[in-house]
């Protein structure tokens, strides 16, 4: 708990939660899938209301874009190339140094979910992809443990929750994953901020009540829409698929490396992402003294930026690469292999 005995004041007197409600935050664990828009808006809200343990996942580093709605980055942190994770991670901090805050600066992937996620209590989805959200259902269903599914995209933002235990699950609403690219993303279609705060917002008030064990049954299958400029809201209920591949017959394709890449594009950016083939660290130390001859390299505790004439690659220390200023996949590839290796 705070050192300083006013600082969940307002939820003490608050009487859906009270003080054994904080007590049950403070000893509770989440995960956060992604730390752009909607997740750097529900990690602030849990942080400064008292989560005990918050665990950030993120892929990505700081960019211009991000400021328009991404809550917790500075320009700072965007001139300083800083992984959103650890980024994120610093800001917290700041407002709550009585909580622990874990950052990770990697990928959410099928062969480190089940770490990624270990002893946690709630999942939250602020992730940007379908394969990532597939993923986290199959892992909730897995291990049993709850998880609040988000988007925004223009004007509009959704939310919907998931018990880990009982159906319906995200399979049952959405069957097989869309083929790539027909989905609108906010690179291609943009996004209003405050719409990103209204969902977020959702989301963070779902994992409260359900950290606290108020009836979180009731959440169950109510599928949340809005529309933040036109002041629309609209509920509906999802029904469980009888057949559902997940939570009837708990074949967990995902979690198997089901929707991974090897390498992919980035939308809405000159960058290319090369996935390494496990997620076992590399020694950053002493991968930066082999790289000094190839350009300017930076070493950091968690990731080495090496910067040349033609790209920047970003290496981290689960063997993740990102080669912003390249757009070939292939080219991207062999970069890797010739200075990380296969």
């Amino acid at each position: 708990m705070s050192e300083t005995p006013d600082r969940y004041n307002r939820h003490h007197i608050l009487e859906v939660i009270g003080k054994s409600g904080q007590k049950k935050l403070s000893q509770a664990r989440v995960l956060i899938v992604g730390c752009g828009a909607l997740g750097t808006h529900s990690a602030e809200y849990l942080a400064r209301g008292g989560i005990g343990e918050l665990r950030l996942v993120d892929r990505d580093f700081v960019d211009w874009s991000n400021l328009q709605r991404q809550i917790a980055f500075t320009e700072e942190d965007v001139r300083n190339g800083t992984p959103k994770a650890i980024a994120l991670k610093k800001h917290l901090e700041k407002a709550n140094s009585s909580i622990q805050i874990k950052a990770e600066p990697t990928e959410f992937q099928f062969f480190n979910a089940l770490k990624l996620a270990e002893n946690v209590d709630l999942v939250i989805d602020a992730s940007d992809n379908i394969p990532t959200r597939f993923l986290i259902n199959d892992l909730s269903w897995k291990t049993g443990t709850p998880w609040i599914y988000g988007g925004a995209i223009e004007t509009r933002g959704h939310a919907l929750f998931f018990s880990g235990t009982r159906g319906p699950c995200l399979r049952c609403y959405m069957g097989e994953p869309p083929p790539p690219g027909t989905l609108q993303t906010c690179d291609t279609a943009g996004v209003l901020g405050p719409a990103v705060a209204m969902v977020s917002s959702i989301q963070a008030s779902m994992a409260m009540r359900t950290l606290i064990g108020d009836r979180p049954e009731l959440l169950g299958g109510r599928l949340f829409r809005l529309d933040s400029w036109n002041m629309e809201w609209k509920e509906s209920r999802l029904e469980a698929d009888p057949d559902c591949p997940v939570c009837v017959h708990r074949h967990f394709d995902f979690l198997q490396g089901k929707g991974q890449h090897g390498t992919e594009a980035l939308c809405g950016r000159e960058a290319v992402q090369v996935h390494p083939k496990s997620g076992e660290s590399i020694d950053l130390q002493a991968l930066a003294g082999r790289l000094e001859s190839v350009g300017n390299v930076e070493c950091h505790s968690r990731y080495l930026r090496l910067t040349t004439d033609d790209f920047t690659m970003t290496l981290f220390d689960d063997q993740r690469a990102i080669f912003d200023g390249l757009t070939d996949a292939s080219k991207a590839r062999n970069l890797y292999s010739r200075y990380v290796g296969d």
